[in-house]
């Protein structure tokens, strides 16, 4: 579960995002970032503000900026080439008008602008990004995608001084615990994962979960043959009570990351809404990538790419394939491939705009996907027939995904991004892509 689901896109509205502000034209992004140490220190900078607006509008608050540990990233890979989700920022040094780092990323705020709520107030959510620290002054600036025709428009910038002493130091002294370390941590991804809803007294029975989180990813190809470049490490940080708040039943819990079923007014989409504490949390470990166990037994969680991923760390009956599937959603920003009978509008997936989650495909620009491993002659769209089995299964293009019937394609009949099975051969291909980056 990775968007805002089931009950609010056939009634979502597609609209384009403004800003009242004037912005100068964007700095380029260089086909080779600069060398680290001209450029960073080993610390991570964290720059926190508010997003805000409604259906049609979006702006950026400031709010702080934190000086945290070592920096968990890779050290050569500073420019995101993928082309992932529906943000992004960039780091430009301000004496040369370089850019010297770039991530893109999704946010809950995105998902909200589809609500019904969204067309009839405004909203702020409290967001962050972390980067290295530059050695020098710097601009950060931020884009997101015109709803419309998914281009990328810059909404705003902001100078930094490295030097001005309202810079925060990092004051994180949760407790630190190795679940798994594969190899260093500027060549590995960097998992951190974070409780909710675990009092003082379950400390055990979170760190039993996260070996639980651990064994169920390394279960799954292509992660099986990559334990040796991911670490995961838990950070114990226990909430005042012990459970998860689920509004739809009137049941409401004190938590450290006040964590909650029913967003967006869908029963099973368990997120949060306080991504600064999130953080908060995380800086106790060095990490890339952030998921969140949640103590309940009711089946739900949810996964937005770059941001977090989350999931129920009691007995739901699925919990560690919903583990993986939602961190599917956050590692990369791998779609969901399943369908909803009869829905045939998206806000997510327009007509006429090609997807950017790398396992699906409107066939409006399908380069650089999968295209290439589908055999010459394999009928479009795709089949699989009655009589077919598994071992007959080709890579082609099998209509229906992102929530849509018609209109939008994926690589295989059944995926853990469809039916929370094995990750078929195109997602495999597009994990190993993403972690060779990260890990360079």
């Amino acid at each position: 579960m990775k968007k805002t689901l089931f009950l609010l896109l056939a009634a979502a509205t597609i609209f384009s995002c403004s800003t009242t502000k004037e912005i100068t034209e964007p700095a380029a992004v260089a086909h080779k970032a600069p060398a680290y140490g001209d450029m960073f220190t080993e610390k991570t900078l964290r720059y926190d503000f508010h997003h805000a607006g409604d259906n049609s509008n979006e702006y950026y608050y400031f709010d702080r900026l934190i000086l945290e540990g070592e920096w968990a990233g890779s050290r050569e890979s500073l420019i995101n080439p993928f082309d992932y989700g529906e943000q992004h920022f960039r780091i430009v040094d301000a004496a040369s008008g370089k850019v010297i780092y770039k991530n893109n990323y999704c946010t809950l705020f995105n998902e909200w602008q589809t609500t019904p709520e969204a067309a009839v107030t405004q909203r702020s959510f409290p967001e962050s990004v972390i980067f290295p620290q530059p050695k020098n002054d710097f601009i950060i600036e931020f884009y997101a995608r015109n709803k419309k025709s998914k281009e990328w428009e810059k909404k705003e910038e902001h100078k930094v001084s490295v030097n001005d002493y309202n810079i925060k130091p990092g004051n994180c002294d949760y407790e630190k615990v190795d679940i798994h370390i594969g190899g260093d941590i500027a060549h590995s991804l960097d998992i951190v994962l974070l409780p909710d809803g675990f009092a003082t007294e379950e400390k055990y029975k979170f760190i039993a979960a996260c070996h639980m989180w651990s064994d169920a990813l390394f279960s799954y190809a292509p992660f099986t043959q990559n334990k040796h470049r991911i670490n995961i490490r838990a950070v114990w940080a226990p909430s005042a009570e012990s459970g998860i708040s689920i509004p739809g039943k009137g049941e409401w819990k004190k938590t450290l990351l006040d964590c909650r079923f029913f967003t967006f007014g869908s029963e099973r989409y368990q997120m949060t809404e306080e991504f600064q504490k999130v953080r908060d949390v995380a800086a106790a470990a060095p990490y890339e990538s952030i998921f969140i166990l949640t103590n309940t037994d009711k089946y739900g969680g949810g996964g937005i790419y770059n941001f977090y991923g989350l999931g129920s760390a009691g007995k739901t009956g699925r919990t560690g394939e919903v583990y993986v599937h939602e961190f599917g959603h956050s590692l990369m920003g791998l779609g969901d491939e399943y369908v909803e009978i009869g829905n045939t509008v998206s806000a997510l997936y327009p007509e006429g705009v090609e997807p950017w989650e790398a396992n699906l495909t409107r066939f409006v620009d399908f380069n650089g996907k999968w295209e290439k491993k589908i055999a010459e002659g394999t009928p479009i769209p795709t089949q699989v027939t009655a009589e077919s089995s598994e071992k007959d299964w080709k890579i082609g293009a099998y209509e229906g995904g992102g929530y849509l019937e018609k209109g939008i394609y994926r690589g295989w009949p059944e995926c853990m991004m469809k039916a929370l099975t094995d990750f078929c051969p195109v997602c495999q291909e597009a994990i190993n892509r993403y972690l060779d980056y990260i890990c360079k």
